[in-house]
């Protein structure tokens, strides 16, 4: 019955929590257009995957997922999209069983605490804004944030050398498969979680006595717990291995200027903590989460050594996820996701903790065993009708923010020229043989890959060039010259990749021979021009 109760519990939080998100995103997030970047990368990966998987064996098509950028996001598009034909609903619906899985680990990392605990923590969890957002992006960094916060929870919440041998293979295989979600984020989930798992370790042995006497059972758990993330990693990211660091040294590397905002080291260091970033993602759940942080030390330190040791190995584990995205150059609110995910993991083991050193503390005092009962019951009591009462006011009737939230007249620009330009690309014949070629200068407001989407939608042969990662006009605009159709936008203020050479580039078409004019739409943001050679 207990198990029964806190499942049903979960999955009825769940339902709420994607209802509701679902709904926000529909009326000011990524529903409310057409497929924006970069969620429709993965829809446009799992529509080719689709397409292809009629002609191939089960594991031809299973080689060929391994194979993509992220293959979870592309599995839960696939099944999304399969669920819900003509309709992108689906990928994010599917996002809501991440929430689900999420808050059945929180149930499994408390278990042993008293029902009332659990399920205050079930229903304080989804207040936390990144879950919300976890299911109006289709994305994978936040379902690998909350992945790993959980993986990098298992690891630091109870002794690694009391674990058994399959304890410890099971846990590296869960770990590999957190720091799967996200392949191109692979080296950071596995410096965070072979962090953690060492700085646990360490402890366990002090607490035995000390590295000399453990240090046989220490490497003993090392192996069991190393051997097995290592084989699971290599099966899941090893067959896209090369891709996968190409991608990452092109980004960090040779497109860094590209991405870097260009703040100062010291503001780059508090984004994701009391910076703009972190109050998005955590809200006041942040000063929640450092009070019941600084609640544990003070109730461990007058507990003992073995309490604030462990209080210590969570509190570390918790500084390198915040460190790692925080000393990068590039940072975006995805990039936190770790934080995030450990962060909300932190706060519910503190919390737990906090009462279990509070029972332990009152029996110290020689208070009877019906007093002890009676004020812990009452104090869960009132911990649930807490966040009972924030869970109501702030998700089940209040304003849940999306990660991509659009303006009323960013809607308008992006759907009319999406729609209008996929008309005209759609009509459009190539004037040699060979499928037609398109150029853009922007992402928005049309994004290509959204034009990409529905020409594999539609089994047009299409091709679709970005070039925006260009450093100057002159050279964005011969490359957009390559192409038989070139989409160009009018200079806006954004935040968006490239330069804003926007007016420039359609100056110099406008006086381009050979070039006309085959399409203009004007809103009150943006224009955007078609082009097409020799027409």
């Amino acid at each position: 019955m207990r198990i029964a109760g806190l499942v049903i519990l979960a999955a009825c939080i769940t339902a709420i929590v994607a209802s509701r998100s679902l709904e926000a995103s529909q009326l000011h997030g990524r529903l409310s257009v057409p497929p924006l970047y970069d969620d429709v990368s993965y829809f446009l990966d799992a529509i080719r995957w689709m397409n292809a998987a009629s002609d191939r064996s089960i594991f031809a098509s299973a080689w060929d997922m391994l194979h993509h950028h992220a293959p979870f996001s592309t599995l839960v598009a696939a099944i999304g999209l399969a669920l819900f034909p003509g309709s992108f609903i689906g990928p994010y619906l599917v996002h809501a069983a991440v929430v689900f899985a999420f808050l059945l680990g929180i149930v499994w990392l408390v278990w042993r605490r008293p029902v009332l605990e659990i399920a205050a923590c079930l229903i304080a969890v989804p207040c936390v804004p990144v879950l919300w957002h976890t299911v109006t992006e289709a994305r994978p960094d936040l379902p690998s944030g909350l992945a790993i916060g959980l993986a990098a929870g298992a690891i630091v919440h109870r002794s690694v050398l009391a674990r058994s041998a399959g304890s410890l293979a099971a846990l590296g295989v869960a770990c590999a498969l957190a720091a799967g979600i996200k392949p191109t984020a692979f080296p950071a989930a596995l410096a965070l979680l072979g962090s953690a798992f060492a700085i646990r370790l360490l402890v366990d042995c002090i607490e035995a006595g000390g590295l000399r006497l453990s240090l046989r059972a220490a490497l003993g758990a090392l192996l069991r717990f190393v051997l097995p993330l290592i084989a699971t990693t290599a099966v899941l990211i090893g067959p896209a291995l090369v891709e996968t660091v190409t991608y990452i040294f092109n980004v960090f590397v040779g497109q860094r200027d590209l991405w870097t905002t260009g703040e100062t080291f010291w503001a780059g260091l508090l984004r994701f903590s009391i910076g703009g970033e972190g109050q998005f993602g955590l809200h006041y759940w942040l000063a929640i989460g450092l009070a019941l942080m600084g609640l544990r030390f003070l109730l461990a330190a007058i507990h003992g050594k073995a309490a604030l040791l462990d209080a210590v190995v969570l509190l570390a584990a918790v500084l390198i996820a915040y460190a790692i995205p925080s000393v990068a150059e590039i940072k975006t609110y995805y990039f936190g996701a770790m934080f995030y995910g450990l962060f909300i993991v932190a706060m519910v083991l503190n919390g737990c903790a906090s009462l279990a050193l509070v029972e332990a503390l009152l029996a110290r005092f020689g208070l009877g065993n019906g007093v002890r009962r009676y004020m812990l019951t009452a104090g869960r009591l009132l911990a649930l009708a807490l966040v009972v009462q924030l869970f109501v006011s702030h998700v089940v009737i209040g304003q849940i923010s999306t990660a991509t939230p659009l303006s009323a007249q960013q809607q308008e620009s992006i759907r009319l020229a999406t729609e209008r330009l996929w008309l005209l690309l759609r009509d459009a014949k190539p004037e040699k043989s060979g499928p037609l070629t398109v150029a853009f200068s922007s992402p928005y407001p049309v994004t290509s890959a959204t034009i990409q989407l529905y020409a594999a939608q539609a089994r047009m042969d299409l091709v679709v060039r970005n070039e925006f990662f260009h450093r100057t006009a002159q050279a964005t605009g011969d490359a957009l010259l390559q192409s038989e159709i070139l989409v160009l936008s009018s200079s806006i203020p954004h935040t968006l990749l490239g330069p804003r050479i926007g007016d420039e580039l359609i100056a110099r078409m406008d006086a381009e021979k050979g070039l006309c004019r085959f399409e203009t739409q004007t809103f009150p943001d943006v224009t955007l021009r078609v082009y097409r050679h020799g027409c």
